[in-house]
């Protein structure tokens, strides 16, 4: 009975770290995850980007019990954004063509007072892709 019972026990060792490490790997586990988090076009406005990404991170939810270590917007209509993923295998990294305008934001505060300094740019982009959509914003290129 013993040897039946650690027989098993490797494989539910592999089961919860293949399950924890599949929880932490997606940023966005859809594209409505991800739009949330990753696009806003047209750009709200504001008068510079430490107040974008102070407004942006609040209004999204991303200081809500804790401040997001960082973030990335990007400032494109939808559709070009899903292109990136358009025809590339399911589940796999994929870097954009093109360069968009983005906004990075990084904390520099404190719970509850999160700060956000914001940086624009114009890069290309890594996103994880599930499907024909993004649903992680892996970093810029």
């Amino acid at each position: 009975m013993f040897l039946k019972i650690s027989s098993w026990l490797p494989l539910c060792y592999f089961a919860v770290l293949l399950v924890a490490f599949l929880g932490q790997s997606s940023d966005g586990a859809t594209y409505a995850d991800f739009a949330q988090r990753h696009i806003d076009y047209p750009r709200t406005p504001a008068s510079n980007p430490n107040a974008y990404c102070n407004h942006m991170m609040a209004r999204r939810g991303m200081t809500n019990g804790s401040c997001k270590a960082k973030n990335t917007f990007i400032h494109d209509d939808p559709s070009n954004v899903q292109n990136i993923c358009s025809g590339k295998e399911s589940g796999k990294l994929c870097d954009s063509n093109q360069s968009f305008f983005l906004t990075f934001c990084s904390n520099r505060g404190r719970y509850p007072n999160c700060n956000y300094v914001g940086t624009q740019m114009t890069k290309r982009v890594q996103v994880g892709c599930v499907g024909d959509l993004p649903v992680h914003f892996q970093t810029d290129l």
